[in-house]
């Protein structure tokens, strides 16, 4: 009996949890672009000529991949401009924000359907500008998103509950814990 039940606790302990669902993140899709996946060159025949792209300049081997940003109007769900972010060097998008004219949380939610989770963020001070994640999940950060984490979208809100920009992501937004040490 002892036996058995040893072995059952060290089996508990063994398993690693699974993940809570609408927890885990998947590459988002829009109109036929995976983010992550995705080249430029397949954005371009997809969606047509852009109103402008430009490219960030390096100085040095060190730093963060350049990227390119491609504008479009009216590619989006609503009224609004979207830059699609790319690593320049191989051509994978590797974000697509999307800023609506005038839209609410609740007209967003409308649109997107349930399946969401409402997570707040705070800033990781301790990290530079140039870091991907410098923002982590906390429950009373001041940054509050409504994220479709299974659809690889978190809407940004503002003011008011006004959504301040749809990102389309290949992961998550932040980390799930500060990397300072706090």
């Amino acid at each position: 009996m002892k036996f058995a039940l040893m072995s059952a606790l060290m089996l508990l302990t063994v398993v690693p949890s699974a993940p809570q669902p609408g927890r885990q993140w998947r590459p988002a899709r829009l109109r036929g672009i995976t983010v992550g996946k995705s080249r430029l060159g397949e954005m371009l025949r997809a969606w047509g000529k852009p109103k402008w792209s430009r490219s960030s300049k390096q100085e040095t081997e060190e730093e963060s991949p350049q990227v390119t940003w491609t504008n479009y109007e009216r590619v989006g769900e609503f009224p609004g401009s979207t830059t699609v972010v790319s690593d320049t060097r191989t051509g994978i998008i590797t974000r697509i924000n999307f800023y609506p004219d005038r839209l609410t949380k609740d007209q967003a939610i409308a649109h997107f359907g349930s399946g969401y989770v409402i997570t707040r963020y705070a800033f990781d001070s301790c990290l530079d500008a140039e870091d991907d994640e410098r923002i982590y999940e906390s429950p009373t950060g001041p940054l509050v998103m409504v994220e479709y984490r299974a659809r690889g979208i978190a809407i940004y809100l503002g003011y008011q509950d006004l959504v301040t920009r749809i990102s389309y992501l290949r992961g998550p937004v932040g980390s799930t814990k500060s990397k300072c040490g706090q």
